[in-house]
């Protein structure tokens, strides 16, 4: 069978591709830039790779005719400059059916997501729900499997719940009875096989989840046995301290733990019924604590668990840093003690006063772009630089403060290593 696939270089659409592969399928992959040759560099057999933006249909649409499927495995669960709910959710998926059922491609399935219903209320959900209803109106044998969270690996949103899993205390938002259903991405894959593979079923939209609905409580607790702790020491946060967090994340422009259109997700629920699911497809999705143990239990998974949520606090605290000693630098401190250290380093008058706030000025503004998460590993290695420059100067000059007991000197040792771990953890 020929299918064109979307999504290839993400997690669910990763697992499709290999697995579309393995079973001797011919398949065209979709993808822009760095993924796209990724996914070229992988020689699957079988596969071959359309460059393109998914949001752009214009640049890859000419490709669809041709293909006996179409299998839509794009999704984003936050919104980018670069793509919003809209565009990726709705519009381009829109386009790919249309274009597809103009050309006779002879069956389509789609990736949606569990709350994609009547009930929609988010803008993720409606979007879903709207390329959804588009494509059961266009006469072409379809499947529409609207899963539950999905894990495994590869995954992002389990590999966060595992990171908070591996706290000293976890935090859970709410009470801690929200209801998940987590699937794992090998049910849905199989799924999609089916649904390629077998003529019915040919108008299907339908709910999958894993075999148990869980609370939160429950998922952290076996998030933290699979890391070999007794289970999770759990505090509970607010649902209104979590509406703050929400508020700060989307004023920052996603920056931060949760958005609203996550909190409100989550506060709904995303519990499916599998009765039709199994029926159709003839087996039954694991249990969650059985999909976990599949997953390979490394150190580096474990050490990736344990760091990943102390990213952000790392990032902020050596962010103050340098905030903070410009501040002082530039307003708090003795204008004329500060003077008096730099004429000791060779600058005086005029060139010193415009070096002390210039200086500072800089210090303040790299501290707020660290903060804010822009370019970090740039931001960094000017961190790193500055400090080299600092701490030879003061050393040549002021020799002495490498013996003072507040040790200005001493602390640009620890600084440079949080600076570089921080740097580590960090993707621009």
């Amino acid at each position: 069978m020929r299918i064109f696939l979307t999504g290839a270089s993400g997690f669910i659409g990763g697992h499709i591709l290999r697995a579309l592969s393995d079973r001797g399928h011919t398949v065209t992959c979709l993808a822009r830039g760095a993924a796209a040759r990724r996914l070229g560099a992988m020689a699957l057999p079988g596969v071959s790779v359309v460059q393109g933006e998914f949001t752009r249909p214009e640049e890859w649409l000419e490709h669809v005719p041709g293909h006996d499927a179409v299998v839509n495995a794009v999704g984003i669960i936050r919104e980018t400059p670069h793509g919003t709910f809209e565009s990726v959710h709705q519009d381009a998926p829109i386009a790919l059916f249309e274009r597809a059922a103009e050309a006779g491609v002879g069956r389509i399935v789609q990736i949606s997501a569990l709350g994609a219903d009547d009930e929609a209320e988010g803008r993720y959900h409606l979007s879903k729900r709207a390329a959804d209803r588009r494509l059961a109106e266009l006469g072409v044998p379809y499947v529409v499997l609207r899963p539950s969270v999905v894990y495994g690996p590869g995954d992002q949103s389990m590999t966060f719940f595992l990171s908070l899993a591996a706290l000293p205390v976890t935090p859970v938002p709410g009470d801690g009875r929200s209801v998940l259903q987590p699937v794992h991405v090998d049910d849905v894959v199989r799924a999609v096989v089916v649904s390629l593979e077998r003529e019915e079923p040919r108008a299907l939209t339908v709910d999958v989840g894993g075999r148990d609905p869980l609370t939160l409580d429950q998922i952290f607790d076996t998030l933290a046995r699979w890391l070999g702790k007794a289970g999770a020491v759990k505090l509970h946060a607010p649902w209104p301290l979590m509406g703050l967090a929400a508020a700060a994340t989307d004023a920052l422009g996603g920056r931060g733990p949760i958005t609203g259109e996550e909190l409100g997700m989550l506060r709904r629920g995303n519990a499916a019924y599998n009765g039709t699911f199994i029926s159709t497809f003839g087996f039954e999705p694991i249990p969650f604590d059985v999909g976990m143990a599949r997953k390979p239990r490394s150190e580096e998974t474990r050490w990736h668990a344990r760091l990943s949520q102390l990213r952000i606090p790392l990032r902020l605290t050596v962010a103050f840093i340098w905030i903070a000693t410009g501040i002082v630098s530039a307003f708090l401190y003795s204008p004329s003690e500060s003077l008096a250290m730099l004429e000791r380093v060779g600058l005086s008058g005029l060139p010193a006063t415009g070096t002390l706030y210039a200086t500072s000025l800089f210090e303040i503004a790299l501290g707020l772009a660290t903060a804010a998460g822009w370019r970090v590993r740039l931001m960094g290695t000017i961190q790193l630089l500055l400090i080299a420059a600092f701490t030879v100067i003061l050393t040549l000059t002021m020799p002495e403060l490498w013996l003072h007991p507040f040790g200005p000197l001493t602390k640009n040792v620890p600084l440079v290593g949080a600076t570089l771990v921080m740097m580590a953890l960090e993707e621009d």
